[in-house]
C-alpha cells in the first residue's frame, strides 16, 4: 500500500499522471495533509530514461570504458551523455549489480584492473 511520502498517513488516493520528459507516472493526493506526490522509483530527479540508465550501467559492468559507453549511447540512442554522469550513474546504483560485477565496476572506477590485481597476489 502507498502511504504519503510527506506525512507517511496511509489516506492516499491516486488522482491522475504527471507528464514529462521521463514519462508518464501516477500522482498521488493524500487527505490527511492535503498535499500531491509522486512516489521514488528509484530514478528520482533523473535526467534519462531509466532504460539508458540500465544500458550504461549493465555496458561498464561487461567490460565497456566510459568512453565506448558513452558513444554506443550516442550512436544507438541519440542520447549525448557526459564520461562523468554516466560514472556517477554507476556509483549511485551500483548496489543493483551483482556482487562480481559490483566489485570488478568498483575496482575499474578507482583505476585499478583486474589483471593489475592477479599480478599483485
Amino acid at each position: 500500500m502507498i502511504s504519503c511520502d510527506y506525512c507517511g498517513s496511509g489516506k492516499v488516493v491516486k488522482k491522475g499522471f504527471r507528464h514529462n520528459a521521463s514519462g508518464k507516472k501516477q500522482k498521488y493526493f493524500c487527505h490527511e495533509c492535503e498535499r500531491w506526490f509522486v512516489p521514488d522509483d528509484g530514478f528520482k530527479r533523473m535526467r534519462y530514461d531509466p532504460e539508458v540508465i540500465v544500458r550504461a550501467i549493465h555496458q561498464f559492468s561487461d567490460g565497456f570504458s566510459l568512453g565506448k559507453v558513452k558513444n554506443h549511447l550516442h550512436q544507438h540512442d541519440s542520447t549525448s551523455v557526459s564520461r562523468w554522469a554516466i560514472r556517477t550513474w554507476i556509483v549511485k546504483y551500483e548496489h543493483l549489480l551483482k556482487k562480481n560485477s559490483r566489485s570488478a565496476a568498483r575496482q575499474r572506477l578507482r583505476g585499478k584492473s583486474i589483471s593489475m590485481k592477479k599480478e599483485s597476489t
